[in-house]
């Protein structure tokens, strides 16, 4: 108690409170924006495997499997190539069989901004079809 003055905050009581204010301010809006820009990356993942995955399930359904490479771009900015090789069995002579191996890969890329790099992913699986 102090006779004659007043008891309010002093000037570095009163900044000391604003430093620690300010930095559990930062502290909650960096946790915030990195949850954010985590669940917009997975978000794009998860539809980039969606659209791999239904080209892998429209390869030999929609169309007959053909060797070669074509590719094509979704409205919402994926853009997709499929690529179907013949796969060769080991040691094995492929001339007779009924059936024929192929190898279909699917590669989706995609952009997620102007500052961060493009990302893709690849998606691989071996498809029976008729033989030639």
């Amino acid at each position: 108690m102090q006779e004659g003055g007043s008891a309010g905050f002093s000037l570095i009581e009163t900044l000391v409170a604003l430093v620690i204010l300010v930095a559990g301010f930062l502290l909650v809006q960096q946790s915030v924006s990195l949850g954010w820009r985590g669940a917009h990356a997975a978000f794009a993942e998860r539809s980039a495997v969606r659209v791999a995955q239904a080209q892998l399930a429209a390869a030999g359904v929609e169309a007959r499997l053909a060797l070669g490479e074509r590719s094509g771009r979704t409205p919402d900015g994926y853009g997709w190539t499929l690529r179907v090789e013949r796969y060769q069995r080991p040691g094995g002579d492929d001339a007779r069989e009924k059936l024929a191996g192929y190898w279909v890969t699917v590669t989706v890329s995609w952009s997620e901004g102007v500052l961060r790099p493009a990302r893709s992913l690849e998606l691989k699986t071996l498809k029976l079809a008729v033989a030639p």
